[in-house]
């Protein structure tokens, strides 16, 4: 019997976890090997301390190790932007090809509050990878 879930493997590429501040957090280092695609499903969930706006920019970085430096995949970005009504429950998705990418790929989510008193906001994502070399993927 074949079927969608021995084509594709979900893992989490980013913790579901409150953002604060202005600065960059790392998501999981994915080992995409045997992996020719992926897509980075991003979530913005609810918001605390009233800020107007917010921005999320978020993007896909890549590296030849696990712990080596990782830098940025030309084009593999999103930004979940707007009024807070807007932002809070949104998605967005990266579709990436990675068969010209390095080994481990990582996504990258830098936040940008307008106004509130220290404001966070709850954000995650998971990272569906395709196109496996060897099936049923594993």
């Amino acid at each position: 019997m074949d079927n969608v879930g021995g084509d594709v493997k979900t893992l989490v590429a980013f913790t579901p976890r409150a953002l604060s501040g202005e600065v960059a957090h790392n998501g999981s280092v994915i080992d995409r090997q045997g992996y020719e695609s992926a897509v980075f499903t991003v979530v913005a969930g609810k918001y605390t301390s009233d800020p107007t706006s917010i921005n999320v920019a978020c993007k896909i970085q890549d590296c030849a190790t696990a712990t080596g430096s990782f830098v940025d995949v030309s084009g593999a970005t999103v930004n979940i932007s707007g009024e807070v009504t807007t932002v809070a429950d949104q998605d967005q998705e990266i579709n990436i090809d990675l068969r010209a990418r390095e080994r481990y790929v990582m996504l990258v989510v830098t936040p940008d509050f307008t106004a509130g008193t220290s404001p966070t906001l709850f954000f995650g994502a998971t990272v569906t990878l395709g196109e496996p070399s060897i099936r049923p993927a594993v």
